[in-house]
């Protein structure tokens, strides 16, 4: 017995030496592993000098662990080479960024870590180069915002850790995939969230109800999360909290179409409701924050604007948004202005006036029956006596010289 162990710790020292000899890189460790759940080789980088990933790892690499080094970036196919990597250790290094398609060709990747770096953020879409991934550690990084769009790659995870960030929210597309369930055995995710600075508002009331139901898929390591803010629930416990839920913004004007005179005055209105209560802006040519703009809040959930169009001009014709924002969303409304009537130059005071029919402008050859102008007698030239003009009447005057010869006949 003693002999056969002495056999398998030679074989085993045989195989590092190889390892070590032929194929690890400089600066690293190398050993084949026999447990089930590591089988196979695993490389150690483990070295402050080291500044880059090494570029000659072994192919048949199982598991790659870079820690404590002065690596600060990752590049694209960084680990291409290693088909079979199922775990991938990249804790307590310098890295500050990593390239979207760092992780391509690691369709076995089980286990992503990333602990202890310096990363603000995180290129969410690279996932979907390892889809069976199952654990993803961010612990102890820099990261502010997780943005809604990395839900769409994290339906597989069942293991995330979030926790010692910058956090101050989650978006709701992250939250929706834990729901409610009612499975005897659900598949359950396991999710590290403490050491944030979380500001609890409606957009964390989702998460909350979840983490308080008896049967949710959610698991929360550290139950007692504590919010930082706003000032009145600073301190309280996320079990103590209970928040009203965000509601998109609705966004309702008193007309979609407006037609006016050039140079009156017009009032646009609209009303927005949602939770919390939005905040209005008009725009106008893609040019925001029109001026001469009132608004109110009558009470919370509710906001109305007016915007005040003083001597309208032909300028002022267009496209009028009502934009309606707040922390669940944005809708707008349009309200489209119409400007008719023409200055009116000849008199002493401009004045508008509804635009003329064209037929006048025809000559009357061209005017159809219909369209020639008929004369009335109001404006028919009128006689002396009131009445009108009859036919001019013929009269023949005889020469002077037949007039002289018919006086001597007499």
């Amino acid at each position: 017995m003693h002999m056969l162990s002495c056999v398998h710790l030679l074989m085993g020292l045989a195989f590092y030496v190889h390892a070590q000899n032929a194929t690890c890189p400089s600066l690293c460790t190398c050993a084949f592993h026999g447990r089930s759940n590591e089988k196979g080789l695993t490389v150690l980088c483990k070295n402050p000098s080291l500044t880059a990933i090494p570029a000659s790892l072994p192919t048949d690499t199982v598991k790659f662990r870079l820690e404590r080094t002065s690596v600060s970036r990752v590049f694209r196919g960084a680990f291409s080479t290693l088909p079979d990597l199922v775990y991938l250790w990249l804790t307590y290094n310098s890295i500050t960024i990593l390239h979207p398609r760092s992780f391509s060709n690691l369709t076995f990747l089980h286990e992503l870590r990333l602990d202890g770096n310096l990363l603000s953020t995180f290129p969410w879409e690279a996932l979907k180069d390892i889809p069976r991934l199952r654990t993803l550690g961010l612990h102890n990084n820099r990261l502010s915002r997780v943005p809604p769009q990395a839900a769409q790659y994290l339906g597989n995870i069942t293991y995330l850790d979030l926790s010692s960030n910058k956090l101050s929210t989650l978006p709701n597309e992250l939250i929706t995939l834990w729901p409610f369930t009612t499975q005897s055995e659900p598949q359950r995710s396991v999710v590290l969230l403490q050491d944030n600075p979380w500001l609890c508002d409606c957009r964390l009331s989702v998460l909350l109800d979840i983490s308080k139901a008896p049967e949710s898929s959610l698991v929360l390591l550290d139950r007692f999360l504590t919010c930082i803010g706003p000032p009145n629930l600073a301190g309280v416990p996320f079990q103590g909290v209970d928040l009203p839920r965000c509601r998109r913004p609705s966004v309702l004007t008193s007309a979609t179409k407006v037609t006016t005179l050039l140079g009156s005055n017009v009032l646009l209105r609209c009303d927005a409701r949602g939770y919390p209560t939005p905040a209005l802006i008009w725009i106008k040519s893609a040019r925001p924050n029109l001026y001469n703009t009132v608004q109110e809040s009558p009470r919370i959930g509710l906001r109305w604007s007016v915007i005040s169009l003083n001597g309208i001009s032909y300028k002022d014709a267009g496209e009028y948004r009502c934009r309606a924002q707040n922390m669940a969303g944005t809708s707008e409304a349009i309200i489209s202005l119409n400007v008719v009537g023409v200055i009116n130059g000849n008199s002493d005071s401009r004045k508008t006036v509804a635009p003329k029919s064209q037929t006048s402008k025809l000559p009357p050859s061209e005017r159809k029956p219909s369209q020639r102008l008929k004369m009335t007698p109001s404006l028919s030239p009128k006689n002396v006596t009131g009445g009108l003009l009859s036919a001019p009447k013929r009269i023949l005057t005889a020469p002077k010289a037949s007039r002289d010869k018919m006086k001597r006949d007499r």
